[in-house]
């Protein structure tokens, strides 16, 4: 107990340091956002929700000074430090405290949990969820307390994130079946799982404007949209298929391919019988009995999730901690069937493993080397695919200065009468973060030839419309990267390039001018 109380406290500190100073995401802001005001139809936060944790956030931003962001990101780090010490109490269940041990070393110094931890974001928690399911799994027998935990956990797990509810499951219900044994003990893992879903469910509801209809109604609309994209299944086109399986199966090959080796030395070791433990075991080994359920059960938690992935919809790197800690223990297993001294040798290259994540994660711009990148390898070193997958400090430094520059716009422009323009793919992350860090100014988003989005503070409406409307005197202050398509205008006369006091250039425009597909034209309403 006091071991994984250590481990948890130096799990959630160590992403103290790398903390993001301002959202790291699209996503992020959204979080941010829904903790001053809860409204998934102004997608803050973006639905299904997480109501778990935006309230977490909000009771830590009461009762410290930290703010709504860094509240969000102590609730994030607090989640890492979490699983990393039940990465350790299920590795030492399941096969004893080499495994334990290894397993949180391993997470621990993992680039993506570092990453979730150090930022805003749910996904530290799916890690969790995931862990305390399996340990409920492996610890419940025939009338135990077990299975109504992993039910009601199952059901707190879906406040966090409600896709839990559905890839969870299967874990959960592993518990489930191995613990009820009467129709009594059904009925109190039913309750127990109603009541895990009432904690969020009910407050959610009632805090929503309209409720969970409106709920349901934009989480099935993100729905559609993602998986007529990415799924087969859906009828997705090809294009969008092969681009999601590439991504998904890429990031889940980055953040697992630094155990390959020590997992090819265990399986080699145990062909030879002289360096397995056999039955009666040693102390730190298992049984045959329960080496043969550990895996079976492990790969319950992660085949749900990483067919979730695969086949629908893989949206983001986080999406890969609600199977990671399940492949991490998975991966470790065969060496916990060593006798000791093999087992150094697998020892030296798990602790190879941890130094190498530490060092992309502290120091490189990806986690992997940009010398492989888009060089024609294998598919997972294609950019396209997320090559270098950029889980690293300096991921998290870069928007936190990126952010940090564009705030000049504040002192530069008017915000009652200039409007900020972003442009998708070209510099269009940054919409969002305007919309929090320059609430004052009225921004647009430009996106298929059409100003898709118009948002002011944390209210945002879709436009879709061809005409980005300025005040009467005001004008339009494109933020780009690639600012090619306004070259013209500015060699034309009808727009300007002024440099920002941080560094950055933007490209001003009056009225009649018309870039990126939309026309700019003056609009005699009062700006709100």
């Amino acid at each position: 107990m006091l071991l994984a109380l250590v481990l948890f406290v130096v799990g959630a500190a160590a992403h103290l340091p790398w903390r993001a100073h301002v959202p790291t995401e699209w996503d992020s802001v959204q979080l941010v956002l829904g903790v001053g005001s809860f409204d998934v139809t102004q997608a803050t936060p973006h639905a299904p929700g997480y109501w778990l944790y935006i309230g977490a956030g909000r009771l830590v931003d009461t009762l410290t000074p930290l703010g709504a962001h860094d509240s969000l990101v102590l609730c994030s780090a607090v989640a890492a430090g979490a699983a990393v010490a039940l990465a350790w109490v299920l590795g030492r269940d399941m096969a004893g405290p080499w495994l334990g041990g290894a397993a949180a070393a391993v997470l621990l110094t993992s680039p993506f949990l570092l990453f979730y931890g150090s930022a805003v974001g749910t996904y530290a928690f799916d890690a969790v969820a995931v862990e305390v399911l399996l340990l409920l799994a492996w610890r419940a027998r025939p009338r135990s307390w077990h299975g109504a935990a992993a039910a009601a956990a199952l059901g707190l797990a879906g406040g966090f994130r409600q896709s839990s509810l559905l890839l969870l499951a299967p874990v959960a219900g592993v518990a489930v079946g191995r613990s009820v044994r009467t129709v009594g003990g059904a009925a109190r893992a039913a309750a127990a799982g109603v009541a895990g879903l009432a904690v969020w469910l009910v407050p959610m509801a009632l805090e929503q404007p309209g409720g969970l209809g409106q709920v349901q109604r934009a989480g099935a609309r993100i729905w559609r949209e993602a998986v007529t994209v990415t799924s087969p299944l859906y009828g997705a086109p090809a294009q969008g298929v092969r681009a999601n399986l590439g991504q998904a199966t890429g990031y889940t090959l980055a953040a697992v391919a630094l155990l390959l080796p020590a997992l090819a030395a265990a399986l080699a070791l145990r062909t030879l019988p002289r360096f397995r433990v056999d039955s009666p075991p040693k102390r730190g080994a298992i049984s045959s009995k329960r080496r043969v359920g550990g895996p079976g059960l492990l790969t319950v938690a992660a085949g749900p999730p990483m067919a979730f992935v695969l086949l629908f919809h893989f949206g983001k790197a986080g999406y890969v901690l609600s199977y990671l800690p399940a492949l991490v223990v998975l991966a470790l297993w065969p060496a916990a069937g060593l006798a000791r001294r093999p087992r150094l040798v697998v020892s030296a290259l798990v602790a190879v493993a941890c130094v190498v994540q530490v060092q992309r994660f502290a120091g490189a711009p990806g986690v992997l080397p940009l010398a492989v990148t888009d060089r024609g390898g294998p598919w997972f070193t294609e950019s396209r695919f997320g090559a270098p997958y950029r889980l690293t400090a300096d991921a998290i430094d870069e928007v936190d200065a990126d952010t940090e520059r564009y705030l000049a716009l504040g002192r530069a422009f008017r915000p009652g009468l200039d409007v900020l323009v972003y442009v998708h793919l070209n510099g269009g992350h940054r919409f969002r973060h305007a919309m929090l860090t320059l609430p004052n100014f009225t921004a647009h988003y430009l996106q298929a030839g059409l100003d898709e989005y118009v948002g002011r503070g944390s209210r945002w409406r879709r436009e879709r419309d061809l005409k980005v409307e300025l005040p009467p005197g005001g004008r339009a202050v494109f933020v780009v990267d690639e600012p090619r398509e306004l070259l013209g205008m500015v060699a034309s006369g009808r727009a300007r390039a002024q440099v920002l006091d941080t560094g950055p250039t933007v490209y001003v425009a009056g009225p009649g001018p018309r870039a990126f597909g939309v026309e700019l034209v003056e609009d005699a309403r009062p700006a709100p």
